[in-house]
């Protein structure tokens, strides 16, 4: 039975202990499910996924007839440089966007700060004073 549902993983040519080790990673992985840590499991498959991505695009830049005299160490800094642009628009998304930002923050500050006068006193409404 083992052999059947291992099979993708070449079950039949591992030790014991390579099976005691597989048991345990499953186990391992099983009770991070089910700790208080549980997001490191999306840290697990965010980096899973973001290697299948560019394992994606090193795979199509292969497959270009134009590119085929890249050799695989090429290809795949190019594909990790593809994969960079998404983040290198954000950051200059999120770059643009903070100076506007931070030019009405300045401009509501200054206008709060023209609203109080220098050496006055800001009391409450149902304020009294002790002495007259």
């Amino acid at each position: 039975m083992l052999m059947t549902v291992f099979s993708f993983i070449g079950i039949d040519s591992l030790s014991g202990t390579a099976l005691f080790a597989y048991g345990l990673l499953a186990g391992l992985v099983l009770a991070l499910a089910f700790s208080s840590q549980r997001w490191l499991l999306w840290y697990l498959f965010g980096g899973m996924a973001y290697w299948l991505a560019v394992e994606a695009v090193q795979s199509l830049l292969i497959s270009r007839p134009a590119l085929l005299a890249l050799s695989e160490w090429h290809s795949y800094v190019i594909a990790m440089g593809i994969s960079w642009l998404p983040l290198a628009g954000w950051v200059l998304y999120r770059a643009i966007r903070y100076d506007d930002v931070s030019q009405s923050v300045q401009q509501q500050r200054e206008l709060q700060a023209a609203r109080y006068i220098e050496h006055t006193p800001v009391y409450d409404d149902d304020y009294q004073p002790r002495f007259h």
